[in-house]
């Protein structure tokens, strides 16, 4: 690498490094509390999301019973949907909302945050086991607390942010660090095994370097996944999507059931049973129709196994199903999306989590390092960041503002939170050389 190149990309890395660490120990841990959910909500919920399977043999309730006891238990709730118990030793779960907050927000958040609440009834017995606030749910809060510092919708753009810099650290450490081949003098192969015998800021250079990139693969897809669901990078993600033909697939507009002569609509047991038949072996989420000629809405509630993914618009009153879509029908990009999500959520089981928590636990150990190796080299009483001026600037070749230009731009459009913090950067460094000179 051209060694004006290089002393700009160390520049951008400090930048980077400076306005992303603290966002990624953050990111990072509460990330981690996310990746063990599964095992602290089976200690913490057994005795709600858990029954005994009757020894005599005694069938579940049907659903219409068991919904009935939960909206008669919270009268004063909207009910929003219902996710059937779908093994033996499952309980049903029914989501609700409080009948005002449902009127006001015209969904289930309310500034990103759940404010509804959870009931869980015994199935064989139709009877209420308890009802939690759907934010206590450890798995629910830790991801709010991951996404947002519980702080709603308002603060998502704080994670976007680090999610964007880190990718830019991540990209600029990989270029500072890539070795030359041994036919070269270089180290070659030998750069990814760290050092003995060396300075103490060499040693947690190769240390922060290995490590990395050890894990880079990972700390990619996490990254790169959580901004394809993130405020503003988000909504250009599914923009593109949409205009490259690679979107979800949506039903048609203007579907409605059609209410038959002396008929009444189906039951919940019924729309079960008819969903349940052509679904796959998976746990089903039921959202009632929402007025006379409302259609039922039934999709998978699992989200951990992406090929058995699916979601199906269904005529109250003939069961007929109006729409649906499922793994097949998914382009390529969506699929990939499918795929990503819930392994960024740690969702496809222990291997899954393995990783996530050394990935977490690599990307705390990248902000100590760094510390760690800014510590060994600073001079007394100074910064020591490495140093860019505007005869730097002018020795970097032609070719290079013609691909760094252009992507730092195609960044920004992406990423706007990226975007926004990269315009001041660039203004602070400018207003920096102006007084310089």
């Amino acid at each position: 690498m051209n060694h004006t190149l290089r002393r700009l990309f160390w520049r951008i890395h400090f930048w980077a490094g400076l306005i992303s660490a603290p966002i990624v120990v953050f990111a990072a841990l509460t990330g981690l509390l996310y990746a063990l959910s599964p095992q602290i909500e089976a200690r913490l919920y057994a005795d709600l999301d858990q029954v005994t399977v009757p020894a005599n043999g005694t069938a579940p309730k049907p659903l219409d019973q068991q919904v009935a006891a939960a909206t008669a238990d919270h009268p004063h709730e909207a009910l929003r949907y219902v996710v059937p118990a779908h093994t033996a030793t499952d309980s049903t779960q029914v989501y609700l909302q409080a009948a005002h907050a449902h009127h006001q927000t015209k969904g289930e958040h309310d500034h990103g945050l759940p404010t509804g609440s959870i009931v869980y009834v015994n199935p064989y017995t139709a009877q209420v086991l308890g009802q939690l606030p759907e934010l206590q749910r450890f798995k629910t809060w830790s991801k709010k607390l991951h996404s947002s510092a519980l702080q709603g919708d308002g603060w998502r753009w704080l994670i976007e942010l680090g999610a964007s810099w880190m990718l830019v650290l991540f990209a600029t450490g990989l270029a500072l660090w890539w070795p030359k081949p041994q036919a070269q003098g270089g180290p070659g192969w030998r750069a990814f095994w760290p050092r003995r015998g060396v300075s103490k800021r060499l040693t947690w250079r190769d240390l922060h370097a290995s490590i990395a990139i050890a894990l880079g693969l990972v700390t990619f897809t996490v990254l790169v996944t959580g901004l394809t669901w993130a405020q503003h990078s988000g909504d250009n993600f599914r923009a593109a999507q949409q205009a490259l033909g690679q979107g979800t697939p949506k039903a048609p507009q203007g579907l409605r059931s059609q209410p038959l002569a002396g008929s009444s609509p189906l039951s919940w047991q019924e729309i079960h049973d008819r969903v349940r038949a052509q679904s796959p072996d998976i746990a089903l989420q039921l959202t009632p129709p929402n007025g006379v000629d409302g259609l039922w809405r039934a999709e998978n509630f699992d989200r951990s196994q992406p090929g058995k993914r699916f979601a199906s618009l269904v005529d109250a009153y003939s069961g007929q199903t109006l729409f649906r879509s499922g793994w097949d029908q998914l382009p390529a990009l969506s699929k990939a999306t499918a795929v990503g999500i819930p392994f960024h959520r740690g969702e496809f089981g222990w291997w899954n989590q393995v990783l996530l928590i050394l990935t977490a636990l690599a990307a705390v150990f990248s902000v100590v390092s760094g510390l760690m190796m800014w510590w060994h080299r600073r001079p007394r009483g100074g910064l020591a960041a490495p140093q860019v001026n505007r005869q730097t600037l002018r020795q970097l070749p032609p070719r290079t503002w013609w691909w760094l230009l252009p992507l730092a731009g195609a960044l920004s459009l992406a990423l706007p939170v990226f975007g926004w913090s990269l315009a001041l950067f660039t203004g602070i460094e400018g207003l920096r050389l102006w007084r310089a000179s």
